[in-house]
C-alpha cells in the first residue's frame, strides 16, 4: 500500500497496528496518572537511614526507568546511583545496598540473577514489577512490591516503571521536590502533544525524513537517557538502527569520524535533542559541532524540550521519539509491537 500522509496511515491502522501500538503510545498520558495513585510499600519497609548506595537492576524498557530516574535525581541524590544491566551485581553490593529489581514481566534472565545476588549479600530489596518470578521471591522473603499492571510491552510501560519509583523516593526522602506537581503537569504536556501528533506532521515528518537513513542522536548530558530511548525505540518499534552520543563528550572523539567517506555520510540522518537549561558551554558546543557536522549531511533536525519543569521537559521529548518511531514502523508497514528476534533469542537461549 502507498501511505502518503497521516490520514493514509490511520485508515490503514487496524491493517498496519494489529497490536495497538498507537493506543499504548496515544495512552500514555493517562498511563502517567495511573501511576501516580499506584500503591507503595510503607516506607518503614526500608531501612534508608542504613543505605550507602543505590543498585538499579533491570533490562529493556525495565531498565530505562532507572537511566531516567538517576538522571532526574542527579542534583538531589547524596548517595551513588548506578543501573546494573548484568548478571551480577557490582563488587561493592552490601547490606548498605539499596537493590531495586525492575522486571515488568518479573522473569527477566538477568533481573533474577541479580535478585538472588542481592539476597545473598544481604542487600536491602525492592521490586517493581506486574508480577512472575520476581513477585513471587518478594512474597515469598517478605520484601516490599511496587506493583504494577501487566499486559503490555515493558517498552509502552515507562510511566509506570519510572512514576511510582520517584514517588517511592520521595517518600523516602531521597528528594524534596514536589514529585506529584512535576507528575501533573507533566500530564498535561503529554496530553496536548498526544493530541498534536496525531494530527498534525512534526512527528510524522521526522519519520519521513530518517526512512532509509541510520539514525544519529545527539544530546547533552541530561538529555543523554532520553537519546538512549529514542536508539531503542526505534529499535523495537521500528526495526531500524539508530545510535546515540552526548556532547560534550562526542566533541572528544566521535566528531572525526564524520570525516569518513561520503557513501556512508549519505546513508545518515542526524536528530539533536536540547534543552533551553542545557549548560551554556554545551548549548554554544552543539551550535558549532552542528554547523561542522553539516558539511557530511543536510539530513538534520532539531528538537527541543517543551513544559517548565525538569520531568515534563523529559518527557515531552521522550513522547515525541516515541511517536516518530511508531510512525517510521507504519511508514515501513512494520507491525509495531512485534519482537520475533528477541523471542527468538529467548528461546534459544532456554534450549541451551
Amino acid at each position: 500500500m502507498r501511505l502518503r500522509s497521516i490520514r493514509d496511515i490511520r485508515e490503514q491502522l487496524s491493517t498496519l497496528d494489529p497490536q495497538k501500538m498507537w493506543e499504548a503510545i496515544a495512552g500514555f498520558d493517562r498511563q502517567l496518572a495511573q501511576a501516580a495513585d499506584i500503591s507503595l510499600p510503607a516506607p518503614d519497609t526500608i531501612d534508608v537511614d542504613g543505605i550507602e548506595n543505590i543498585i538499579f537492576c533491570g533490562m529493556g524498557g525495565s531498565a530505562i526507568g532507572g537511566d531516567l530516574l538517576q538522571t532526574y535525581l542527579r542534583e538531589d541524590l547524596r548517595i551513588p546511583m548506578v543501573v546494573n544491566r548484568h548478571y551480577t551485581l557490582p563488587r561493592f553490593a552490601d547490606e548498605h545496598s539499596l537493590v531495586i529489581v525492575s522486571s515488568y514481566s518479573g522473569n527477566t534472565e538477568e533481573t533474577l540473577s541479580a535478585f538472588r545476588e542481592a539476597l545473598d549479600c544481604q542487600a536491602q530489596v525492592l521490586g517493581i514489577s506486574s508480577g512472575g518470578t520476581v513477585r513471587e521471591l518478594l512474597t515469598k522473603e517478605g520484601l516490599p512490591l511496587i506493583q504494577i499492571p501487566g499486559g503490555m510491552q515493558p517498552r509502552a510501560a515507562l510511566g509506570y516503571s519510572f512514576v511510582p519509583m520517584v514517588r517511592m523516593f520521595r517518600q523516602l526522602g531521597f528528594t524534596e521536590r514536589d514529585v506529584q506537581s512535576e507528575i501533573d503537569e507533566t500530564i498535561g504536556v503529554i496530553t496536548n502533544l498526544s493530541r498534536k501528533y496525531q494530527e498534525e506532521g512534526t512527528a510524522y515528518q521526522c519519520a519521513r525524513k530518517i526512512l532509509g537513513t541510520i539514525p544519529i542522536i545527539y544530546t547533552d548530558p541530561e538529555l543523554a537517557v532520553i537519546g538512549t530511548r529514542w536508539k531503542t525505540q526505534l529499535a523495537e518499534n521500528a526495526e531500524m538502527l539508530a545510535f546515540t552520543n552526548e556532547l560534550p563528550e562526542m566533541n572528544h572523539n566521535e566528531i572525526m569520524g564524520w570525516n569518513d567517506g561520503q557513501d556512508i555520510q549519505d546513508k545518515l540522518s542526524v536528530i539533536w535533542l536540547t534543552d533551553p537549561h542545557t549548560h551554556p558551554r554545551v548549548q554554544k558546543r552543539v551550535e558549532i559541532t552542528g554547523q561542522l557536522v553539516r558539511q557530511y549531511s543536510n539530513n538534520m533536525q532539531y528538537f527541543s524540550t517543551e513544559g517548565t519543569r525538569l520531568m515534563s521537559r523529559f518527557f515531552s521529548l521522550i513522547s515525541l521519539g516515541d511517536w516518530v518511531s511508531l510512525y517510521a514502523a507504519l511508514l515501513r508497514e512494520i507491525d509495531p509491537t512485534a519482537i520475533e528476534q528477541i523471542a527468538l533469542l529467548k528461546k534459544r537461549l532456554n534450549d541451551s
